[in-house]
């Protein structure tokens, strides 16, 4: 065979298995088979694909065909591929005319003339190595990947091998065949993460504390050569405890997109232009989701930043408890087709406070008619301002059974305060009240959690001038009587003797 169509071949052939860099033309190890002169039929064959996920480091230069020592930085091992190998009719090794029919064919025109029963990898284990069966017969493959290792969001592209696969004369060793073949197909692959977004401290949306915000990040993937990206949505799934608020409250910002470069640099993407977000509510039978699709003017934006991260930071409401304490929602990522899904949690609480009034230790009488409200700090307790809000209330009021509920709050450390006592009640003495929100829902009795009481007494009667009765009061209401008779019988007196001294003398 001339020396020509010796390296027109291994171009051809080999130029589709991805190495991954430059200087990883390693020799192959020993148990390897590398030799020189004829193709010898009889010498046994192998085939091991070697699965790693694309990226800027690596897929950039054909492979040789040898076993690359692990490491030549070949990036990360993706598990679960399946490859099939079919033998491509009319394609004889042993023979020139056989070579120079392999050296024009494409993996395209080579996959119409497929014959016999595809020969088909173990998956891909932990460290990417899929191995095919031994006894594969000399001859010509067409190579894909049936299966894709989870998160990849394109398969490699089929490619062309052939058992044994010439080094050609650049080759190391020169001019001489691999018997055992190793190949390093690449993945597109991206990663997807879900976690709760803390609000700012004391900001308009920590005043909200039924409101958590989600951040769902997906990777940019690093695609081969001539690929795009031609589909990208991320969907939030939310349970029936959250929901998607309609108008977020003044101050807090709604769901936001945000899109960086690989190096970490905001990119300009507006609503509309170059993406959407679409939200449905709840129905009887599926759940709540708010779903960010790329415009076709968006996916050509993200094909050219590769290695890049969308972030889509949804906002949702908290409507409700778990019995665990804790909210456990689901993002989905759809990119060129494949999906992965991820989870995230959060704790949620609430709290639950108590009126009444005990004196002395005695029985303990529920009182209605006392008004809360909740802060996130001491200062703004004292000074009644900036309370919390719960889907727009910000005041709760007991009941005939002393006890009012705050729904939902994030846990965390908050000032509850009585701003207006019960009527004929005094406020109480440690009025505001320091207390500890944790997950779930409150507990009156051992463990005692997310709760809080207030004793009461009632106002003083000393403000009010009441009149006297009963006891010694008789005695001076007698004593009283008798004075003003004795002045009486005495003005009777004095009257009487008056008149005596006016009467004429009798003649």
């Amino acid at each position: 065979m001339s020396t020509s169509i010796i390296r027109r071949v291994t171009a051809a052939i080999g130029g589709l298995v991805l190495a991954a860099g430059a200087a990883m033309v390693a020799a192959a190890p020993a148990q390897a088979v590398t030799l020189p002169g004829n193709i010898d039929p009889a010498q046994p064959r192998s085939l091991t694909v070697h699965k790693f996920a694309l990226g800027p480091a690596n897929g950039q230069v054909a492979g040789t065909g040898q076993q690359l020592p692990s490491t030549a930085g070949l990036g990360t091992p993706l598990p679960g591929a399946v490859f099939t190998a079919t033998l491509v009719a009319g394609v004889d090794l042993t023979t020139p005319e056989g070579w120079t029919i392999a050296n024009s064919l494409t993996p395209q025109s080579a996959s119409n003339r497929l014959t016999g029963t595809p020969y088909t990898s173990t998956p891909s284990a932990a460290d990417g190595t899929a191995t095919f069966p031994t006894g594969m017969p000399l001859g010509l493959y067409y190579v894909q990947e049936t299966v894709l290792p989870a998160d990849a969001t394109n398969p490699s592209a089929p490619f062309l091998v052939s058992l044994p696969l010439p080094t050609g004369p650049s080759g190391a060793p020169a001019n001489q065949w691999i018997y055992d073949v190793h190949v390093y197909p690449k993945n597109a692959v991206t990663e997807t993460t879900k976690t709760r977004i803390p609000a700012p401290a004391n900001s308009a949306e920590a005043r909200n504390p039924d409101l958590i915000r989600w951040s769902i990040s997906a990777s940019i993937p690093t695609l081969a050569a001539g690929d795009t990206i031609s589909t990208f949505t991320l969907t939030d799934i939310v349970p029936g405890a959250l929901v998607f608020p309609a108008t977020p409250p003044v101050g807090v910002s709604p769901s936001t997109v945000t899109v960086t470069n690989a190096g970490g640099v905001a990119q300009s993407f507006a609503e509309g232009d170059d993406y959407t977000i679409t939200t449905t509510d709840a129905t009887g039978t599926t759940d709540a989701t708010s779903v960010l699709s790329f415009t076709t003017t968006g996916l050509t934006r993200l094909t050219a930043l590769q290695g890049g991260l969308v972030s889509f930071d949804v906002l949702t409401r908290a409507v409700s408890i778990p019995p665990t304490g804790v909210i456990t929602n689901t993002a989905t990522a759809n990119i060129n087709g494949a999906t992965e899904t991820v989870t995230g949690s959060t704790p949620i609480g609430q709290l639950t406070v108590f009126a009444f009034e005990s004196s002395g230790g005695g029985p303990r009488t529920p009182l209605a008619g006392a008004v809360y409200q909740v802060y996130l700090t001491q200062n703004d307790a004292n000074n009644q301002q900036n309370p919390i809000s719960i889907n727009g209330t910000t005041s709760w009021t007991t009941g005939a059974d002393g006890f009012v509920a705050i729904p939902i709050m994030t846990p965390g450390n908050y000032y509850v305060r009585e701003i207006t006592p019960p009527a004929g009640y005094n406020l109480p003495q440690s009025n505001p009240v320091q207390t500890v929100v944790v997950a779930g829902p409150t507990s009156t009795t051992a463990p005692v959690q997310n709760y809080v009481e207030f004793n009461h007494t009632q106002v003083s009667a000393a403000n009010f001038l009441l009149p006297l009765t009963g006891g010694d009061a008789g005695r001076w209401f007698a004593l009283a009587g008798s004075a003003l008779l004795a002045i009486a019988v005495g003005a009777a007196v004095v009257v009487t003797r008056r008149r005596a001294l006016s009467a004429p003398a009798s003649a």
